[in-house]
């Protein structure tokens, strides 16, 4: 009995005496590195601070002065360690101590005992110069990056294709600087750069859904080919709306596609409506194309948000069917409300130009639009004097005629349906104007005359 309580009174104290030896031995490396600590390949195990401080230092400075080549496909960049970074080595030194002191006593005791099994292998704290970085990066993705192309619709004979989008990349800036950093710590001369992929807006599975297949219509018009600029205007405006694709519900606006109509964006001088006359200003020529698209929209019953008539008639499409556009102030305007989508494109052939709207396979509600005249606008006579002209004689400049017509639809698909008004218009007139002579023939004068015009001033009077 007396034996047993001995032995359960020693426990304590052996427990006491190896807290004591455990105490002591971890005052032993409160001022020292564990063994097992290594900052990059250099081990600072045992060390104490200001020795693994001057370690440290020596190995910053073996490290600046080293390069990593940075390497993409064929193409090489140098990277000074240098000029890029500032290697922190107070800070590193506080990073080891902050690990191995911030513990426990038992744990720091477990911690002691692991690292003899399991070095620690800490980094480096290195601080990149961000200006210095950002050159550098933005000198890499220059020569890397690709920008994607989106898939698109080609036409080929009226046969809608779909051409495959193609991935860009640019440089994975995150990654290469988390590489950049341990390649300095584990001495790597060379480095892969990182890049990441660049997706297309539009891939091919996004125009795939959108189940353009066929083509809905088509509208054309002819011009004048032998006059350059208009035809030019024309062709510039032709090529905005090429290629335009509609979303359900969408409403296109002309101006908005088009954009605005300079001499900067090539459009040239020809002839144009101001205030009931003809004249010639830039942009001449582009309401045939703003004209063509706006029949293409009736013919499959699109929702005109916005049209406005010409002030004169025009040629290339009948009375009623028109639509003037002047940047800023009149816009022809109408909304997809077929429900699918629609692809616009745009063409010239000779002296034609076409538009075409592809679609879906889905029935759509085709038009007969009928052009109705319900009064002829005589032309105004105006009469001027012209004294270039002699007199009693007239010159007459013809002037042309003003209308006003509706404009009619009728579904194609109710053979007996209503026909239904889409628009009253109004064309005004160009007034005839006769030119009246005034220009009195001189008389010839005599020598004797002349001798008296020269001899004595003469008043002459209109009686």
């Amino acid at each position: 009995m007396i034996v047993m309580v001995k032995r359960i009174a020693f426990f304590p104290i052996l427990l006491l005496l190896c807290f004591i030896l455990i105490f002591v031995n971890d005052c032993t490396y409160d001022k020292l590195i564990p063994s097992g600590i290594f900052i990059c390949d250099l081990d600072v195990g045992g060390l104490t601070r200001d020795e693994a401080e001057d370690k440290l230092q020596e190995l910053a400075e073996e490290i600046k002065k080293e390069a990593i080549i940075l390497i993409f496909c064929n193409d090489r960049w140098v990277f000074s360690v240098s000029e890029h970074v500032d290697i922190d080595v107070q800070q590193s030194i506080d990073n080891i101590f902050t690990y191995t002191q911030n513990k426990s006593l038992l744990q720091r005791v477990a911690m002691r005992q692991l690292l003899k099994k399991e070095p620690k292998r800490m980094n480096l704290v290195i601080k990149y110069k961000e200006n210095k970085l950002r050159q550098t990066f933005d000198k890499l993705n220059d020569a890397i990056m690709i920008e994607p192309l989106d898939a698109s619709f080609k036409i080929y004979g009226d046969i809608v294709h779909i051409v495959d989008d193609v991935k860009g990349r640019f440089l994975d800036e995150g990654k290469l600087r988390e590489n950049i950093i341990k390649g300095i710590c584990m001495g790597n001369g060379n480095l892969d750069i990182p890049v990441k992929q660049w997706k297309a807006d539009k891939t091919k599975e996004n125009l795939k859904a959108m189940e353009i297949k066929t083509k809905v219509a088509e509208y054309s018009t002819k011009f004048n080919k032998s006059i350059k600029g208009r035809t030019e205007n024309i062709r510039l405006a032709g090529e905005k709306l090429n290629g335009c694709l509609l979303s359900p519900n969408e409403v296109f606006s002309f101006n908005e596609i088009v954009g605005e109509r300079t001499e900067e964006k090539g459009y040239k001088e020809a002839q144009v409506f101001i205030n009931n006359q003809t004249v010639s200003d830039i942009g001449g020529g582009v309401c045939q194309v703003s004209s063509t698209l706006y029949n293409l929209a009736l013919l499959i019953d699109l929702e005109i948000i916005e049209r406005v008539n010409h002030s004169l008639p025009v040629s290339y499409v009948p009375l009623g069917r028109d639509a003037t556009v002047n940047y800023n102030t009149i816009d022809l305007k109408f909304k997809n409300n077929t429900g699918s989508y629609l692809l616009l494109t745009s063409e010239i052939v000779d002296n034609k130009f076409t538009v075409k709207f592809f679609g879906s396979e889905k029935k759509y509600n085709y038009t007969e639009l009928l052009s109705e005249i319900i009064m002829t606008i005589p032309s105004p006579v105006t009469i001027k004097k012209d004294y270039n002209i002699a007199k009693g004689e007239v010159k007459i400049k013809e002037g042309t005629l003003g209308y006003k017509a509706n404009l009619w639809k009728k579904y194609v698909n109710e053979k007996n349906g209503d026909r239904l008004l889409i628009s009253k218009d109004i064309y005004n007139p160009t007034p005839t104007i006769l030119y009246v002579g005034e220009k009195v023939k001189e008389s010839k004068k005599t020598d004797d005359e002349f001798i008296m015009d020269n001899e004595l001033p003469v008043v002459h009077s209109e009686n």
